[in-house]
């Protein structure tokens, strides 16, 4: 498969920073691939926060067992702030984005030097 469409599908399906390692570009991949991994590991702290603090908030019951529903929990969990989930993933959204654009601009520049 042409570099030119293998590198795109590599940053977009697979994991961001792999085309650029197929463009030979190493270190911008490394940097795409740790911005991703903290960008995911910031989401999963956040929600496991968030979820944290809903669960330790219910009451219990005397013998130590939650006496909430899966549904309170999920309506309490839907009505927490979400502007900082929604700047992460924005901020993951746009990485992704420009690892798969980055991919495809320089496969193709390097496809049009080698013609």
């Amino acid at each position: 498969m042409k570099p030119v469409i293998l590198a795109p599908l590599l940053s977009a399906f697979v994991l961001p920073g792999l085309g650029q390692v197929v463009n030979r570009q190493f270190r911008k991949a490394g940097l795409l691939l740790a911005a991703v991994s903290l960008l995911f590991l910031a989401l999963f702290f956040k929600v496991l926060y968030d979820l944290n603090r809903v669960l330790f908030a219910l009451p219990l019951e005397a013998d130590g067992k939650n006496t909430q529903s899966l549904s309170t929990v999920a309506q309490t969990l839907s009505q927490q702030d979400k502007s900082i989930l929604l700047v992460l993933i924005l901020l993951l959204l746009g990485i992704w984005v420009y690892g798969v654009w980055d991919a495809f601009s320089v496969a193709r520049k390097a496809g049009q030097g080698q013609s």
